[in-house]
Order: structure tokens, then sequence, then C-alpha cells
């Protein structure tokens, strides 16, 4: 019987934390040189022998030792993924598509707190390697993005790419669009790598980063990640029935997290269905400037409850909750959305990595220190504090977060030139 007591759990957590970004970094470096197809579909092998383990897992060494695995395969896949998928789609559906390797995440969470609900977690975990052998075996039927494969001196493995991820269609069907690809390698610099090349060491790859192409968008999404964490209720979340206590809503929890989880889903699909009418900016704008809003409202209402201004009413802060996983939704996924396509393809892999893994280490920072701001500031000063973040990194991202949407990669790359 494996413990679950806090030592063992806070251990969990810190492994996850720590080789998620490890995977990230990893993968960004090694699908520049075997491939964005080839990365995704290793990336499930770890995951598969991750819920194996913890189905046989009768000791914390091999829980360890499974949660080690899960964080390489998630922190793994998730560089090459956006980097396909901002390769692969044409600009009028870029946005929509990346937003899904966000959303699909959170669809999987609940799927299988669904399942948890029916079976015993050894089930569920049994069940679970499923998923990584059918996406292995869907990746299979899929080609290799055409950017990379004319990076690699590959072109009629290329234009039969595109033909393929255009519908089958015939060469002349997208010889614009195949024309315009080798166009946009030589203007990045990736073609006709030769193998020597191939042999730079991993300075010489950092050394990309001198580039403005490369730190500007780099510095940008770095803060784009930054605000959208804080204002997306990421740091404390796994505190959240600490809060809800505190305000006044001790009962019925399960069925308010419930309630969260589902608007959290709801607002990823409208994400999904709008962000090609409304962009990318237009969206960021308007939610990171509502959770902003309903961080100062929530702070503002704890103060007046604490004072005794007014008298506890739970429906104020179950609305406020509400609205801020809702719209949360949209702060969480809209910068992962502008990470698929605002580097240039010569470190486009390499950069995504790196912002992945720094995203990763933000995130594991902000939630261990979330207590210590709160022992310090008090919950209700903490959210006020979130708040003038919010308050920045809106102002911030209204100047400075350029429109993507419909844009082609090239254009992108252009403007942070």
């Amino acid at each position: 019987m494996v413990s679950t007591n806090n030592n063992y759990c806070t251990v969990l957590r810190s492994l996850l934390n720590i080789f998620h970004p490890v995977g990230s970094f990893v993968s960004g470096f090694l699908q520049e040189r075997f491939g964005r197809k080839r990365c995704i579909i290793f990336a499930n092998f770890p995951s598969i022998f991750g819920w194996i383990l913890l189905y046989y897992t009768h000791s914390a060494v091999s829980l360890y030792a499974s949660t080690i695995l899960m964080g390489l395969s998630i922190g793994f896949s998730e560089a090459p993924i956006l980097s396909y998928v901002g390769e692969i789609t044409e600009p009028r559906l870029r946005g929509s598509m990346a937003s899904l390797t966000s959303t699909a995440p959170m669809l999987g969470v609940s799927f299988l707190f669904t399942l948890a609900y029916f079976f015993e977690w050894q089930t569920v975990a049994l069940l679970s390697t499923f998923c990584p052998i059918t996406s292995i075996c869907l990746v299979t039927l899929i080609p290799e993005s055409p950017i990379w494969l004319v990076a690699k001196g590959e072109y009629e493995k290329a234009e039969k790419a595109l033909c393929w991820l255009r519908g089958w269609v015939k060469p002349e069907v997208v010889k614009t669009e195949y024309l315009e690809l080798v166009r946009y390698n030589e203007i990045s610099g990736t073609q006709q790598i030769t193998p020597v090349a191939n042999q730079k060491n991993l300075f010489s790859k950092l050394a990309q980063f001198k580039d403005p192409s490369v730190y500007r968008p780099l510095r940008l999404i770095i803060f784009y990640f930054l605000i959208s964490i804080i204002v997306s209720t990421i740091p404390w979340r796994p505190f959240i029935s600490k809060i809800m206590t505190e305000v006044g809503l001790s009962n019925n929890q399960s069925l308010l997290l419930v309630a969260f989880a589902v608007l959290q889903n709801i607002g990823c699909v409208i994400v999904v269905l709008t962000v090609h009418c409304l962009g990318k900016r237009f969206l960021t704008n308007l939610t990171f400037s509502i959770n902003t809003l309903l961080l100062f409202l929530f702070g503002i209402y704890i103060i007046a409850i604490k004072n005794g201004y007014i008298c506890s009413t739970p429906w104020i802060p179950i609305t406020i909750l509400c609205g801020v996983y809702f719209f949360g939704a949209s702060v969480i996924i809209l910068p992962w959305m502008a990470l698929s396509e605002v580097f240039p393809n010569k470190s486009r892999g390499i950069a995504i990595g790196l912002s992945a893994g720094l995203l990763y280490l933000l995130i594991f920072v902000l939630r261990k220190s979330y207590l210590a701001v709160e022992a310090l500031l008090t919950l209700e000063y903490t959210m006020v504090f979130f708040g003038f973040f919010g308050i920045f990194g809106s102002l911030y991202l209204y100047f400075f977060l350029p429109e993507t949407e419909n844009k082609t990669l090239l254009e992108i790359e252009e403007f942070f030139k």
C-alpha cells in the first residue's frame, strides 16, 4: 500500500514540475534533428510505461518513477505538437487548431475524473494506456511537417505531405502554397541544411537567440505566459478548497468544483469557435481585462466581509469564481496559440521547447510561493495584488501584442525583425 501523506504528495508535485520542463527543453532540440512527427510518436512511450508502472505500483519509489515518466512525456510532447500544428495549418485555421492543443488536456482530465467515478484508480491507470497507444497509431498515418522537410532538402516529400494535408489533392492545387513554403525557408535561413550544419553544438544553437526575430517574440511570450498564469487562478488553484472555505463556501465544494471545470471547458470551446472571427488580440484584451476586474472584485468582497461592511452572501463569490474560471480558459490557452506561430522556422522547435519549459518553471515557482504571499498580504490583498499585475500585463499586451490571426508565418516573422 502506498502512503498518500502530505510529504509524498509534495514530492510527487515537485517531481512533475521538475521533469515537465526537462522534457520540454530536450524535445526542443531533438525535433530539429529528427522531425516533429518522430518526436510526437516518441513522446507517447514514457506515458505508456508510466501508466503501466502506476497500475503495478506498490511502493513510493515506483510511484515516483511513474510521475517522472509522466512529466517527461507531457513536457516532451508539447514543443513538437505546437511546432507541427503551427506549420501545417493555413493561417485562417491556425488559431483554432492551436487552441485545441490546450483544450484537449482539459477535456482529457475531465474524462479521467469521469472514469475515476466508475472504476478503481488501478483500472483507470490501465485504461489510460490506450490513449498514448491510440495516439501513436494515429500519428503514424499523418505526414511530416512540409516546412521541416523543405528545410532538410526533402522537396518531393514536402510536396506530397502538403498534398495530403490539403485533402489528398494533386500537386497543381498546392503549387502556389508549396512555392511560398520554399521561399519562407529561404528567408528564414533554414534551406539546404548541410551535414556539417546538423552537427552544431548546444551553444551555437542557443546563439540563435541573439537574433531579434527570436528574442523579441521570446520576451513577449514569457511575459504573456507570466500574466496569464497570475490572472487565471493557476497559482492558487491547488488551494481553491481552502479559499472557498475562507469566503464562506464550505458547503457543496465538490459540486462547485465540477461547475468550475464545466465552465472552463465551455470557455475553451468558445475560444476555439470564435478566435478566427474575433482574433487573438481582441480576445486577449477582453479576457485579461475581465479576469483582472474579477480579481479586484473578489479582493474587495473579502475586505468588505472581514470589515463588516456587508453580510456574507454566497452567490457573490460563486459568481466571481465562475467568471474567473470561464474567462480564465481563454487566458490560459491564448498564449499557447501565439507560441505555435511567433518564432522563425530556424529556431521554432528550440524556442518553443524553451518557452514551454520556462512556463512550467514559472508555474512551479508561483504555486510554491503562493502561500507565503498570502501569509504576508492576507487573501484579500493577494487578490488585489494579482489584480494590479493584471492591469500592468493588460496594458503591456495592448501596446505590444500583434494580431497574428489570418497572418502567414512569414508576415509574423517580419513583424519581429
